[in-house]
């Protein structure tokens, strides 16, 4: 698995690529918490184009980080999903829970249509 990150003032972009599955998860996890940290933005939108491949431990690190994003106020959303794997967020019951739009541009558009604020600007205004 492999993840490209694009950053900007509102929200983290990760490009997921390859298999998100038991050997790859933790690396999801840490890699996505740690760009969240270091950005400071509320809001993830995962681009699932070109994964080829989720196992339930791929399912559960995805509902895990939506959780974690929710939390802290953002947005959690999945993106250009592959009929396979939205299969199986469908047969999984994710899709009850986990956000989804059909382009990137598109949930960039909700993200900016919600007014949310950055971790720093939030912190400037309290």
């Amino acid at each position: 698995m492999q993840i490209e990150f694009h950053m900007a003032p509102l929200f983290a972009v990760a490009r997921v690529s390859g298999e998100l599955d038991l050997s790859s998860a933790a690396k999801f996890r840490s890699l996505i918490d740690q760009e969240l940290r270091k950005s400071g933005v509320p809001n993830v939108v995962v681009n699932l184009k070109n994964l080829s491949f989720i196992d339930s431990t791929g399912l559960g690190v995805l509902l895990g980080r939506h959780k974690a994003v929710k939390s802290w106020g953002g947005k959690f959303i999945l993106t250009d999903v592959p009929p396979k794997i939205m299969s199986m967020l469908e047969m999984a019951g994710l899709m009850r829970v986990l956000e989804t739009t059909r382009t990137e541009q598109d949930a960039i558009r909700l993200i900016e249509a919600c007014g949310y604020v950055s971790q720093e600007e939030a912190s400037t205004n309290e």
